[in-house]
Order: structure tokens, then C-alpha cells, then sequence
């Protein structure tokens, strides 16, 4: 499916991209990445907790309050901690090729997340800036992936209002020219090669 190996090709760029990318959290440690398609992981998921480990290599056990949702039925911090700073690829919108071109059209949205539960609440909105500039400068560069998928620019994001907070969102809107495929046609079939013979036939 296009749509779908289309994503597939744009997260395998971003993994490839933000691997070893460590962006600075509000409480002073780092943290990579994460890359999903479609959605977030679904909250309660116990092996998203973030493992810590003290100088001797023990594991540290989660505290209680890394445990308690932040909402009724949201993330617990733990979770929260170990799932952001996350990007989300999603296919929204898809246009097929028409008689004059061998292009198809599909809309792809990078959602963008961030965790910041601090005072302040300017880290979080910083990371999601940072990732989006990150993802624009990436596909102003590689405009064409593996061949297939074109991209068209300009891209476009906009950050959302803190409504969610302590998390933070940004959403980036792609278009992607997609290769479409090529009509097969059968002769026994093809209303072209039947009218040729009515009009072969009309001359004699």
C-alpha cells in the first residue's frame, strides 16, 4: 500500500537521522527520540517505564509517584518520561494519479510531543520546536526518498496552545508525490485496439 510504504520510508529516514540525538529534559537529563507510526502508545503499558540504574549498574525501582496518572486514564510520569519526546507519522490524505500524470498526492502529519511538567513550561515547547525545525531542514535536504517519494515544499507546522500541558504538541504537514502505478492492458480488453479494427473494417 502506498500510503503505508510511503511512512515506512519516512520513518526509517527519521530513525536514521535522530539516532544518537540527545535533547536536553527540564530536570537536567537527556533523552533520545521516539518514532511511531500511526499513534502514541496506549497509557498503563508497564515496559514503557524508563529503567534507572545507580552507579554500581543496580536498577533503581520506580518511585510511587512515577506510577500515579497524571489524568484519569492518561500516562503515569514514568510512562510519560519514557515514551517523549516523540514524533508521530500518520497518513491523513490520499489523492490518486489522474489520466495526465503518473503522480499520486499523500498527505502525511508529523505529530510532534514533548513532556514538561516544570514551572516554567518553556522546555517542552522548546523540544517540539527543535524536532520540527530538525524534521524541515531534514526534507528541505533529502527531497526525494528511496527513489519513490518526492516531497513538496514548503512544509508547514504550527505549535498548539498549552490546553494538554504537561504536554506539549506541534504538528508538521507534509505532501509527498508518490510514484503511482503503471496501467497493465490487456489486448483482448483495450476498447483502443477494438475501434482501430471497426475503422480498418469501414475502409474496405
Amino acid at each position: 500500500m502506498i500510503p503505508l510504504l510511503t511512512c515506512d520510508a519516512i520513518e526509517r529516514l527519521l530513525r536514521e537521522r535522530f539516532a544518537g540525538v540527545e535533547l536536553p529534559s527540564p530536570d537536567g537529563t537527556e533523552s533520545s527520540v521516539n518514532i511511531f507510526q500511526m499513534n502514541l502508545p496506549q497509557p498503563r503499558a508497564q515496559t514503557m517505564r524508563p529503567r534507572r540504574h545507580d552507579e554500581d549498574g543496580n536498577e533503581i525501582p520506580p518511585r510511587a509517584e512515577d506510577d500515579a496518572p497524571l489524568e484519569e486514564g492518561g500516562y503515569s510520569r514514568g510512562e510519560a518520561r519514557a515514551i517523549f519526546p516523540a514524533i508521530v507519522v500518520r497518513p491523513v490524505k490520499f489523492i490518486g494519479a489522474d489520466e495526465a500524470d503518473f503522480w499520486g498526492m499523500l498527505t502525511v502529519v508529523l505529530s510532534v510531543g514533548a513532556f514538561d511538567e516544570s514551572p516554567e513550561c518553556s522546555e517542552g515547547v522548546k523540544r517540539v520546536l527543535n524536532i520540527m525545525e530538525r524534521c524541515r531542514q531534514l526534507f528541505e535536504k533529502e527531497r526525494i526518498l528511496e527513489s519513490r517519494y518526492k516531497i513538496n515544499l514548503p512544509v508547514q507546522y504550527e505549535l498548539y496552545d498549552e490546553s494538554v500541558r504537561p504536554f506539549w504538541f506541534g504538528e508538521m504537514i507534509t505532501e509527498w508525490r508518490v510514484k503511482a502505478l503503471v496501467q497493465e492492458l490487456d489486448p483482448r480488453n483495450d476498447f483502443r485496439l477494438e475501434s482501430k479494427a471497426l475503422i480498418y473494417y469501414d475502409r474496405e
